[in-house]
């Protein structure tokens, strides 16, 4: 799995619209041809300031996502960079015992308005905790998160980069309102699990939307 969160340079925002559109056909033009090659393939226009374009690709052959990363890049023009770049797999939860195939058929739905993704990582303590009492604290987190009343409609993914990434999850949402969303994130601040994250950014963060934005 990518999510790519990429960035127009300065230079873009000198063209003209005329070039702006020529340049946004061709990396829509991409895209489509990769709608079929990939597992899942959605875009969003970022709400942050570390990207304006975020992809989220899913594939079972890693060349293949990163044929879809370069094919972007080269018919951008060269006004595309990458500002992030986040690599993580599907795995079963040891503590929810969750199906891989499963979750990537909810992967595959419509995407949400929302879409959430930042890398965690937690302290070399954590791991050297009993099992039980690792499962005993998350199920406290998992019974805040969904028992929360603004909870309803978001899908969560946890994805694993352990050895491939400078990180070791890749935590992944679709949210429907953005308001209610937080709510959620602010009540599980107060979970035990929290005592052992050590790293929790740099948050990416998109909308639904057109290209055509960028056209301004």
């Amino acid at each position: 799995m990518y999510v790519m969160s990429l960035k127009f340079n300065e230079k873009w925002w000198e063209l003209d619209i005329v070039q702006k559109s020529q340049i946004l056909s061709k990396i829509e033009e991409a895209e489509k041809s990769y709608y079929n090659k990939l597992g899942s393939l959605k875009r969003y226009n970022s709400l942050r300031e570390n990207g304006d374009i975020i992809y989220w690709a899913v594939d079972t052959d890693t060349s293949r996502l990163n044929e879809f990363r370069y094919s972007i890049l080269s018919n951008s023009a060269g006004f595309l960079t990458q500002s992030l770049l986040f690599l993580s797999y599907f795995k079963p939860s040891p503590y929810t015992g969750n199906n891989a195939v499963e979750i990537l058929k909810y992967v595959k739905q419509e995407p949400l308005r929302y879409f959430v993704a930042y890398p965690m990582k937690k302290s070399p303590d954590w791991y050297l905790l009993p099992f039980e009492e690792r499962k005993e604290i998350m199920d406290e987190h998992i019974r805040i998160a969904r028992t929360h009343p603004d909870n309803k409609g978001i899908r969560s993914y946890t994805t694993y980069s352990f050895g491939i990434g400078d990180y070791e999850f890749v935590v992944i949402y679709e949210i429907p309102e953005l308001d209610k969303w937080v709510n959620v994130v602010e009540k599980l601040r107060e979970a035990k699990a929290r005592k052992w994250v050590v790293l929790e950014e740099p948050i990416i963060v998109g909308e639904v939307g057109g290209l055509d934005i960028f056209l301004k």
